[in-house]
């Protein structure tokens, strides 16, 4: 891996207004990423896990650039991407690519997939005739484990893992160096899930990819990550190494998720540990720590104070007073 981070976030946050009246007014804000740090080396794997409505797509959605984020830096390759031209945006939006939840949502049900994919040439190598796209559609398909013959077909007639191996298609057409994989296995059967994490595997190693891989299945996660960035409430609460995190995680956040991924009866089970109530609304952000309203081992200052996000060993960062 390189010294620097191919990807580096510092303290990104991203609001979302709500507005209300007939002047549609600002009233409130949903706190959906709330000052989030992280990077990413060169053909690493970053896991991104929390419950849903954590703000892990979203943030995932920022980094790519489909939301614009409120506050905070990105670097991507050392350069800053607020201060970054027209022209180097566009080579930066090149560079990260996404695979989406829903297969066939993020599909056109009229557009062949051979001319699903030729757009991507159109629109950022319009260099390239019609043959020649044609010819980089055939290989990518191929690449994922698919078949010249559908080129001709619509996204209906394939199957779900088969049509996310046509999402993974598109992500990889423009030699991307990062793809945010936005729960892009939890559609599918387990044995198709396997699959398709071997193909990403296989891809990364072929092509030295790097990967934010965002997910609410650990179990997953754990197959996937060389580190895991746990997220509760938009916040980040723990990153470590994927190994130290789910052998001895620290925040009791993690505790209490890890305690609930199904285990062998061979093996010896962790504790089960039950969160009491729901996550708070992100539009009703707490005082202090975020987890303390459902925290079992809060104290009476966790309620007031928001915990540093600190070291606490050799590359393992947790965000706890308890800690």
């Amino acid at each position: 891996m390189s010294r620097t981070p191919l990807l580096e976030v510092n303290n990104v946050t991203k609001h979302f207004p709500i507005k209300k009246g007939v002047f549609r007014r600002t009233k409130a804000h949903v706190k959906a990423v709330n000052g989030v740090d992280l990077f990413v080396h060169e053909g690493e794997t970053l896991g991104v896990v929390g419950e849903s409505g954590c703000g892990k797509s979203t943030l995932g959605r920022v980094i790519i650039g489909l939301e614009k984020m409120t506050n905070g830096t990105i670097y991507f390759q050392g350069d800053s991407i607020g201060q970054l031209s027209d022209r180097h945006l566009k080579k930066y939006k090149r560079n990260l690519q996404m695979i989406f939840q829903d297969p066939f949502a993020s599909l056109n049900p009229r557009q062949k997939v051979g001319d699903a994919l030729e757009e991507v040439f159109i629109i950022h190598d319009s260099d390239l005739n019609k043959q020649h796209r044609k010819q980089r559609v055939l290989e990518l398909l191929k690449e994922v484990g698919l078949k010249a013959e559908h080129y001709h077909r619509y996204p209906h007639e394939f199957s779900g893992g088969q049509r996310q191996r046509i999402g993974i298609a598109r992500a990889l057409a423009l030699n991307p160096s990062l793809i945010v994989c936005d729960e892009a296995v939890s559609a599918l059967d387990v044995s198709v899930q396997a699959q398709v994490i071997k193909l990403l595997k296989d891809l990364q190693k072929k092509y030295q990819l790097s990967y934010l891989f965002i997910s609410h299945d650990l179990g997953v996660v754990r197959h996937m990550s060389d580190r895991v960035l746990v997220m509760y409430l938009g916040a980040q609460v723990e990153l470590g190494d994927a190994s130290r995190i789910y052998a001895n995680p620290l925040h009791p956040y993690t505790k209490a998720l890890l305690s609930a991924i199904p285990r062998p009866k061979t093996k010896i089970k962790r504790e089960r540990i039950k969160l009491q109530g729901d996550m708070p609304s992100p539009a009703n952000y707490p005082k202090g720590c975020p987890f303390h309203t459902r925290c079992p081992i809060a104290k009476s200052y966790c309620a007031e104070r928001m915990p540093a996000y600190r070291e606490v060993e050799e590359n393992h960062f947790v965000a706890c007073h308890e800690v």
